[in-house]
C-alpha cells in the first residue's frame, strides 16, 4: 500500500510538472507572438516613412492609434540618422521623465547600442531591458528606415516590461501561477517571485 501511494504521488507530481512546463511554453509563445505583431506594425510604419507615404502629422496620428490599441507600448518615436527625434507620441500614462520631445537628440547610452545595431544590420533590433522611472524596466525596438539605400534613422517603439507581463501573458496562466519576467541575470523585471 505504501509503495502504491508513493507511486501515485510521484505520478501526480510529474503531471503537475508537465502542466507547469506546458503553461510556461504557452505563455512564452503568446508573448513572442504579441511582440512580433507589434514589430510588424512598426515595420509597416517605418516602410511608409521610408517610401515618403506619410509625413510628421500622419506619423503622429498612426502612433497615437497604435498606442491606443496596444497598452504595453509606452511611446513611438521617429528618429533620424543623427539621433534627432523628428516626431514622437507617448501614452498619456507614460512617466513624464520617459517622454521625448521633437528635436531632442537621443544619447548613445539611452538605446544600449540597439540604435547602432539597427543601423549596421538594417533589421529590427530589440534592446536589453533598460531601467526606467520608478524601477520599471523598458524594452526598446529599433526598426531601421531606408532612404534610397542609406540608413535614414529608426522608428523606435518603447515597451513597458510590466505592460508586456500584464497584457502579453494569458490571463489563465496569470490566475494559476505567480508569474515574473526575468532578465539574463535572473533579476526580476516585472511581476514577483515567491520566495521558497
Amino acid at each position: 500500500i505504501v509503495v502504491a501511494i508513493s507511486y501515485l504521488r510521484l505520478e501526480e507530481r510529474e503531471r503537475e510538472q508537465e502542466a507547469v512546463t506546458r503553461d510556461v511554453e504557452y505563455a512564452q509563445q503568446r508573448l513572442r507572438l504579441r511582440l512580433l505583431e507589434r514589430q510588424e506594425q512598426l515595420m509597416r510604419l517605418a516602410r511608409e516613412i521610408s517610401n515618403r507615404e506619410i509625413d510628421r502629422g500622419e506619423f503622429l496620428f498612426q502612433a497615437e492609434s497604435l498606442i491606443g490599441q496596444y497598452p504595453e507600448l509606452m511611446s513611438i518615436s521617429w528618429v533620424d540618422a543623427r539621433r534627432r527625434v523628428i516626431a514622437t507620441y507617448a501614452s498619456p500614462s507614460a512617466p513624464a521623465a520617459q517622454t521625448r520631445s521633437a528635436d531632442q537628440v537621443i544619447s548613445t547610452g539611452e538605446t544600449d547600442g540597439s540604435f547602432e545595431l539597427a543601423r549596421d544590420l538594417r533589421q529590427p533590433i530589440y534592446s536589453r531591458p533598460l531601467p526606467g522611472e520608478m524601477g520599471q524596466s523598458i524594452l526598446m525596438l529599433q526598426v531601421p528606415l531606408s532612404e534610397q539605400g542609406r540608413f535614414g534613422g529608426v522608428v523606435m517603439g518603447e515597451y513597458l516590461v510590466d505592460g508586456l507581463l500584464r497584457f502579453g501573458i494569458p490571463p489563465e496562466v496569470m490566475a494559476r501561477y505567480a508569474v515574473a519576467l526575468l532578465d539574463d541575470r535572473q533579476k526580476v523585471l516585472a511581476g514577483s517571485l515567491q520566495q521558497t
